[in-house]
């Protein structure tokens, strides 16, 4: 036996406009619970704030920019007559910088300084920074199975197996949670952020790794022009000494042959005095040369310019107590809502299923009835 269904089971867009209205209109009237738990929500947020530790965040501006000397062009013609050439400027990306910064070998090293640091109320004391970074926090290095860990010495290079996975340990979590670092395309600078519990922990780390790898930035941009000075340099310190030597033989002999005139002495005179004449030349030559050779290296090295430093741009994280009590009020107002929505929507679901299948039983009841009788 078939029969039609008693009940339509397609959804208008009226009806979901209407369901829409409905659920509004119970919104607005459950208007006290949402309420409620909004306040809740807001002064759990503000409790948290006031439970949380004290930050304090080390701020350094810093800028990174190429030397540009617009006079090497002047001197071209004299470097290419002694053999050098002179660059016009470099391209330094601050990307290149930003990742020095964060690399394992710079955060380490700076975790291996020993510094004077106070924690909360414990008085200064000198030690490491990777010892002071696992005290400030007991819970994460329990968790991570380093709260008994203690570097004894700064050389990163004699670094045991455990030793590096413990700094290892310790730069992931300090680079992913503490360390940040960006450009900022507006002001054309670089900037560098460092958070935890101690000021003095947040001071000493932010100037310490800002510095380093400044140095190892200009290092490495100018080792060949570094080499070449130092090349150069030695060169004409050997040419020097050569000379006085041969200067200090000829007034010897000058002075042996001071009342006698003699061919021997007057053949070692003029030797010595060619030779001196020539290493004078050779001299002026590689002296020009360095010259130009230490001009090249002042003229690429790239500038690094601190502009706020850590010592005085470090300061206490703000409790925005009135801000995040806000947020609190927004996101139990939205949860409440939601739960309040689902909570009506299965009800309802519940009871329509029940008048669906109360008009089924109807319906097949009647059905029979209304058969014929054989």
């Amino acid at each position: 036996m078939q029969y039609e269904r008693p009940y339509n089971d397609e959804i208008s867009i009226g009806d979901l406009i209407t369901k829409l209205g409905e659920y509004r209109r119970y919104l607005l009237r459950k208007w006290w619970v949402i309420l409620i738990f909004s306040f809740i929500m807001g002064l759990a947020l503000r409790f948290y704030i006031n439970w949380r530790p004290e930050h304090y965040i080390s701020h350094t501006d810093f800028s990174v920019k190429g030397t540009e000397g617009s006079s090497t062009s002047s001197l071209t013609s004299l470097a290419t007559s002694f053999g050098f050439g002179i660059s016009t400027g470099s391209e330094f990306t601050n990307e290149y910088f930003l990742a020095i910064i964060k690399s394992r070998r710079m955060v380490k090293e700076t975790l291996l300084q020993k510094k004077t640091v106070k924690l909360g109320k414990q008085e200064p004391r000198e030690d490491y920074l990777a010892n002071f970074y696992i005290e400030m926090y007991p819970r994460w290095a329990k968790k991570k199975k380093v709260k008994d860990f203690r570097i004894g010495h700064g050389n990163i290079d004699s670094l045991t197996i455990y030793e590096d996975s413990v700094l290892t340990v310790i730069y992931d979590e300090l680079v992913d949670k503490d360390l940040s670092l960006e450009y900022n395309d507006d002001l054309d600078l670089n900037q560098l952020e460092f958070s935890s519990l101690s000021r003095d922990y947040s001071v000493i780390f932010a100037s310490y790794i800002a510095r380093a790898a400044s140095d190892y930035y200009i290092e490495s941009q100018v080792k060949n022009e570094t080499e070449t000075v130092e090349l150069i340099s030695h060169r004409v310190d050997s040419i020097r000494a050569a000379m006085t030597a041969k200067e200090d033989q000829l007034a010897a002999v000058q002075d042996q042959s001071a009342f006698t005139i003699k061919a021997k002495g007057l053949l070692t005179q003029g030797r010595l005095l060619r030779e001196i004449e020539i290493l004078s030349v050779e001299y002026a030559e590689a002296y020009a040369q360095l010259e130009l050779a230490r001009f090249d290296l002042q003229n690429k090295a790239p500038l690094v310019n601190i502009i706020d430093t850590p010592r005085i741009s470090t300061i206490k994280e703000k409790e925005q107590i009135m801000l995040y009590m806000i947020i609190g009020f927004i996101l139990g107002a939205i949860l409440t809502s939601v739960v309040l929505v689902v909570r009506k929507y299965s009800r309802d679901s519940v009871e329509e299923a029940k008048k669906k299948r109360l008009l089924v039983e109807q319906a097949a009841t009647t059905a029979t009835l209304k058969e014929p009788e054989i």
